[in-house]
């Protein structure tokens, strides 16, 4: 009885890098629908607004959450990078016409959303290799 009163086995590090994940998910969840709602996007959303909360928080947390859980609680940088070059795809360089159309961002969240599970197997390959460098004693910088 004493161990179940005892201390949490989650440690404070592994809560707040939950809590910080979770955060920045809903606010890109946030922002997404917030720009949704403007008339001038021209994106509608189909079905009730909390099936879209619902949806649209699980696929953020799978683009934007992991990688942010995995930097505050291991200190794995390559998902972050990784993260930052798929939201700097999809919403600065679709706009320009080599690459994309430049007729709006809603492609861009879009494909954020949808290629999520692709994303959460990227960062785990990604992190699975910088932790076996890692634990290789191999130098790696910044």
């Amino acid at each position: 009885m004493r161990a179940l009163l005892g201390r949490s086995p989650v440690s404070a590090r592994t809560a707040r890098a939950v809590l910080v994940a979770a955060a920045v998910s809903v606010a890109y969840t946030a922002t997404v629908i917030g720009y949704s709602l403007l008339p001038s996007s021209g994106i509608s959303i189909s079905g009730t607004p909390w099936h879209a909360v619902v949806l649209y928080s699980a696929f953020a947390t799978g683009t934007v959450g992991v990688p942010v859980f995995l930097w505050l609680r291991a200190r794995l940088k390559s998902p972050v990078v990784l993260l930052a070059a798929i939201l700097l795809f999809w919403h600065v360089l679709v706009e320009f016409p080599p690459i994309g159309s430049g007729q709006g961002d809603s492609p861009g969240f879009l494909f954020v959303f949808l290629w999520s599970p692709f994303y959460v197997l990227a960062y785990a390959a990604l992190a699975g290799g910088e932790h076996r460098l890692r634990t290789r004693g191999v130098s790696i910088p910044g």
